[in-house]
């Protein structure tokens, strides 16, 4: 059975409205990780023969594997897109990426893709991930997840803050929204042997992040930081204080994921309950898979992410 760590809290640092939670986990660290930066050579795109708009193509010619998380924004090609969930992309291969429209008003452009520097912020995963509502049930996830109406409208939301562009480009709405707060982000570092990281905003837990190992932890923690910054502009300063952190993290500790789709080399595996939503990917490449590579927990009756 397939089944997330026991997760451990350490004491917070208050950045504006982010209230910033260090992680550790009970998971032995695999002796041979799997990188989280795209190597030299490794091209993301347009799928051959006619773009989709809800699917790109990641071709890896190198020896090396890695893993792009859930949430990863694509700007380029047709249009810019978000990650529907994490991918394990195996050496020397050329696999198709589940994604979703985050510019509604643009068709055209070149083949190319670029990996943006933040991911999308909560609003947009909680889309990603099929919460809709307080009142919507989680396990009808079927109906939900990655709907791309929802994804539009919560772009939508950004721009009422951020400024409507010409092309309703997500990027557009969320690249000035939150910098200053970004600059402050970035003097914050992981500690020894971090695994993840769980972020509340508002006075709730709205986010946790975690991998199997510190190095992939390492180098994704300013694109998961920067990007909930946009969501500063709808959020008063109020700390998470550290009774709801651990309640969270409790719920989410030694829970059962169950495998849904294939993502690559590996499996994405979700749990879902009326608190959270689990998102995470394993590796598909040995009989038994292990503890998650990476899995990202929201809070499924935080007001920005079920916005």
């Amino acid at each position: 059975m397939i089944t997330t760590p026991t997760i451990h809290l350490g004491s917070p640092t208050q950045v504006g409205p982010l209230t910033v939670f260090p992680v550790w986990t009970d998971a032995p660290e695999p002796k041979r990780p799997v990188r989280a930066s795209i190597p030299r050579g490794a091209t993301i795109g347009e799928v051959p023969g006619g773009a989709v708009v809800e699917r790109l193509a990641v071709d890896n010619p190198t020896a090396k594997t890695f893993l792009l998380p859930a949430g990863a924004v694509f700007e380029g090609g047709q249009q810019h897109r978000a990650l529907l969930h994490s991918v394990v992309v195996d050496a020397e291969s050329t696999i198709h990426i589940d994604v979703r429209c985050v510019e509604r008003g643009r068709w055209s452009g070149a083949g190319r893709q670029r990996l943006h520097r933040r991911r999308a912020p909560l609003a947009v995963r909680g889309a990603l991930s099929g919460i809709v509502g307080p009142r919507d049930n989680p396990l009808r996830h079927e109906l939900h997840r990655g709907d791309q109406g929802r994804v539009w409208s919560q772009v939508n939301r950004y721009e009422e803050v951020g400024g409507r562009s010409r092309t309703s480009s997500l990027l557009d709405a969320t690249d000035t929204r939150g910098d200053e707060l970004r600059r402050e982000l970035v003097n914050l570092r992981p500690l020894l042997g971090q695994r993840g990281v769980l972020i509340g905003i508002g006075g709730h837990p709205a986010l946790l992040e975690v991998f199997d190992h510190p190095k992939l932890l390492a180098d994704e923690w300013e694109p998961i930081l920067t990007g909930i910054a946009a969501d500063a502009a709808f959020t008063p300063v109020i700390p998470t204080t550290g009774a709801r952190a651990r309640y969270f993290a409790r719920h989410i500790s030694g829970r059962a994921l169950q495998p849904w789709a294939q993502a690559g080399a590996g499996v994405a595996v979700e749990g879902r309950d009326g608190l959270a939503v689990i998102d995470g990917v394993v590796d598909g490449r040995t009989n038994q898979p292990g503890q998650p590579i990476h899995i990202t927990a929201l809070n499924a009756r935080h007001a920005l992410v079920a916005a």
